[in-house]
């Protein structure tokens, strides 16, 4: 049953399974979009290649192992 108005937790009726299917549709889709335009902002800045790939493999200087670091607390 395709929900003619976006559900949200607070007006989907929890006892009816249609309707939860359709919410639970909603938010994964939701979901991807939100997933889809992180990983293009990612790739426009260089982080990730056209495979989904991390380009840069190492940590910056004060992320090393055995670097003193201060977190400022």
């Amino acid at each position: 049953m395709p929900a003619t108005k976006p559900l949200t937790i607070e007006s989907v009726n929890l006892d009816d399974e249609h309707e939860m299917d359709e919410f639970d549709r909603q938010v994964i889709t939701a979901g991807m979009v939100t997933v889809g335009a992180e990983i293009a902002r990612l790739r426009d800045r260089g982080l990730l290649d056209a495979q989904g790939k991390l380009t840069i493999k190492e940590l910056p200087a004060d992320m090393r192992q055995g670097t003193d670091r201060d977190f400022g607390g």
